[in-house]
């Protein structure tokens, strides 16, 4: 079959529209092409007046016409006239109604065929639009156009250029009005205040928040900002990225917040070390997230809660390692903290939501290899916290916890192994795994909880390898073996294959 003018045009543009685009083209390429040759200011008029049912098809219309174009068929004023109707009128911002997301991507399309063919200029605030596309989660993006808005800023913007971009247009112009003294944590110039009030160490639910109504996509602008600055960047400006970072993480919302951590982790991974501990904003940035550790069932709910506590503690942790080594005494003291007033009391009030416990496990493992030796200190409640756990007969049903439980225990074995070889905690240890790996095959056995097999081959592995962990701790001095095991393991031969150093 011989290709059509369409199928001509539409090659082209497959690596900036998506399949479903692509579709809608073909299907609407016959009144694309009428009434009489319609010119592309035409098409262009009619993008600005359409409704938004017929959004997509004039957004269409305008990318066919040119993807059809010469390369010098156009001057810089029709140039303009593009890219600002396409940002006006159809990057509208907007999730969950029609097909906006598609839209959006053809906008995009638009503005990357004539920066690419013609050379064209984007304005600043065009720039500042496309910011706002980059990340392909938000509802009002798509992959595509995410990745060629991604191109196109940094096509656009290099080296001090960029970084003018970020400082002037998105912090300084664009942000700064938006979030005026939304938090008593800091100063009008962004600086931790010396004084800070009893009650703002809640979040104040009845600030006004205008941003997020006035302004939907401020968090993916300032995500996007976030990953393009240098470590240079943050250390000259941080004061200027702090009302955003607060008023994220202190809003109402659960989705906000959430959004809010992981770009205030962020942040935390680039700033400067010296910026955090000598400006005082590590203290503050602790001081906002440590209450929302807390956001567990029934307060709120575990789907919420769920999105929250992993970066909510991959946050404080970060903060913690970026106050020195494991000897620092800060650093210890707030990796206790997160220890002792996070993990161990979200266990407590949250034991029966084993997805919850799991994030709570993965946590466990990363502040263990944090605290390292120091992790002697909370042996006891961490072991029984993970007996609780693995011991439970009903464990299996959700091996993701018990796995993630398991690798937390090999964490400990790993930095506490000069204490765990005392008071008994070995034996205590080989307790735990070994009523973990009994229940592991009564469902091999049974499959009551119907379980899938690749699910309980993980797991079964996981448990061996710590066993394996655990058997180093005796192999090179006898006098270290738990005297008692010989004796389990003739009365349960299941655990043969879990300990088969022991029979060696």
């Amino acid at each position: 079959m011989s290709e059509t003018a369409s199928d001509l045009a539409f090659d082209g543009l497959d690596g900036l529209l998506s399949p479903r685009n692509i579709a809608r083209l073909y299907k609407v390429s016959d009144t694309l092409e009428h009434p009489n040759g319609r010119t592309l200011e035409d098409k262009l008029s009619s993008l600005a007046a359409a409704n938004n049912d017929d959004l997509l098809d004039t957004a269409l219309a305008v990318v066919s016409h040119l993807s059809s174009m010469g390369d010098a068929e156009l001057n810089n004023s029709g140039l303009e006239s593009i890219a600002r109707i396409m940002c006006d009128r159809a990057i509208l911002l907007e999730g969950g109604k029609g097909d906006f997301e598609l839209v959006t991507e053809a906008a995009v399309a638009s503005l990357s065929i004539i920066c690419l063919r013609h050379s064209f200029t984007l304005s600043p605030q065009n720039l500042l639009k496309l910011t706002a596309v980059t990340d392909p989660e938000d509802p009002w993006t798509t992959a595509k156009a995410a990745k060629s808005a991604s191109k196109l800023l940094a096509d656009e913007l290099v080296g001090q250029g960029l970084t003018e971009f970020i400082v002037s247009t998105v912090l300084q112009d664009f942000l700064k009005p938006l979030f005026l003294r939304l938090s008593s944590r800091i100063t009008a110039s962004g600086r931790p205040s010396q004084y800070v009030a009893v009650n703002d160490r809640l979040p104040s639910f009845t600030e006004k928040q205008p941003w997020k109504s006035q302004v939907t996509w401020v968090e993916a602008t300032m995500q996007w900002a976030l990953c393009m600055s240098t470590e240079l960047l943050i250390q000259d400006h941080w004061p200027l990225f702090m009302p955003v970072l607060l008023g994220l993480v202190e809003h109402e919302s659960i989705e906000v917040k959430t959004r809010g951590l992981n770009i205030l982790a962020l942040f935390v991974g680039k700033c400067p070390d010296r910026v955090l501990q000598n400006t005082g904003i590590g203290r503050v940035f602790a001081d906002v997230t440590f209450p929302l550790l807390l956001s567990l069932p029934s307060v709120t709910p575990e789907v919420q809660s769920i999105s929250i506590l992993a970066p909510a503690y991959d946050v404080l942790i970060k903060l913690a390692e970026s106050t020195g080594s494991s000897d620092n005494t800060g650093r210890r003291r707030l990796l206790d903290k997160i220890l002792r007033d996070g993990i161990l009391a979200g266990h407590f009030h949250a034991s029966q939501h084993t997805r919850i416990i799991q994030i709570l496990m993965q946590q466990t493992t990363a502040v263990v290899n944090s605290l390292g030796i120091y992790t002697t200190k909370h042996l006891t409640p961490l072991l029984s916290m993970i007996s609780s756990i693995m011991t439970d007969p009903f464990a299996v049903s959700y091996p993701p916890t018990v796995i993630a439980a398991t690798q937390a225990l090999d964490a400990i074995i790993a930095n506490a192994w000069p204490r765990i070889q005392e008071g008994g905690h070995m034996e205590n240890i080989i307790r735990i795994i070994s009523l973990c790996w009994l229940s592991v095959s009564e469902e091999i056995e049974h499959n009551v909880a119907e379980v899938s097999e690749h699910d309980i081959k993980d797991l079964s592995w996981q448990l061996k390898h710590t066993a394996e962990t655990l058997e180093v701790l005796w192999v090179h001095n006898t006098s270290r073996r738990p005297t008692k095991l010989d004796e389990v393991l003739e009365q349960e031969p299941r655990l043969a294959k879990l300990f088969p150093l022991a029979l060696a």
